[in-house]
């Protein structure tokens, strides 16, 4: 099955979410089922990050440790503050998405992962970000959803996939080690970037929908030095693989 474009099926679902906030997607797509130490039952959805989720995404920030939300935010927070808790709800589904992992159990929905996607038509390139709770990690939820991201880019014509790390953070180096991600050059010492070029993109850029769908309007590239809350860009570090 073709992969369908992040602006594509994503826009869909969110729509169908602003119109009843209150309800859950009717159709999310799934990671699949996680087996190892949760049990044969347990799945995990993936959907677009809604304009009523803020409590439940605090409370999940909120339960990283300390040095999870550390290596998420490239510094000491607590929580989202609400400037950046607003614009992570507010991604349009476009070029600016953010994607909830989560579980439901008795009608109550928990997030357990989240990542932010950004793509930018003029340098056919992605940026992203991504956290994954700590008592999930190690059933492979990361590296499935970085692979879902990866996929979905390429379908929307986007050639590079790249995000800001910490040089400390081992298990972000090791998943994107495994999904063939290299190092490049950087700003900052305590950063490294991870960079990937991606397999069968598509010809088309998805810059003609994006416009046609705003009437013509230009759209200016998602992509900025901060856009993750990235302090700054990464450090002067010999290229090649992780």
């Amino acid at each position: 099955m073709a992969a369908a474009p992040l602006h594509g099926r994503f826009l869909e679902l969110a729509r169908s979410a602003h119109a009843d906030d209150s309800a859950l997607d009717p159709d999310p797509f799934e990671l699949g089922m996680l087996r190892a130490k949760r049990g044969p039952e347990t799945r995990v959805a993936v959907r677009p990050a809604r304009l009523n989720d803020g409590d439940i995404l605090q409370i999940y920030v909120r339960g990283l440790t300390t040095q999870s939300r550390y290596n998420r935010f490239l510094g000491a927070v607590s929580e989202l503050p609400p400037s950046e808790l607003a614009r992570t709800l507010a991604a349009n589904g476009l070029d600016t998405l953010t994607l909830l992992l989560t579980t439901t159990a008795e009608d109550r929905e928990t997030v357990v992962g989240e990542a932010r996607v950004a793509l930018s038509c003029a340098d056919r390139a992605g940026e992203f970000s991504m956290s994954i709770a700590d008592d999930w990690r190690r059933h492979g939820l990361g590296f499935a959803l970085l692979e879902e991201i990866e996929r979905k880019a390429a379908a929307d014509g986007i050639e590079w996939l790249f995000g800001d790390t910490l040089r400390t953070n081992d298990g972000m180096i090791a998943l994107a080690r495994g999904r063939g991600f290299q190092l490049e050059p950087g700003l900052e010492p305590r950063l490294v970037r991870i960079r990937k070029r991606l397999e069968d993109v598509a010809p088309d850029l998805p810059c003609r929908k994006w416009t046609e769908m705003d009437d013509g309007a230009e759209r200016q590239p998602a992509i900025s030095g901060r856009h993750f809350d990235s302090a700054a860009r990464v450090p002067p570090l010999e290229p090649g693989p992780f």
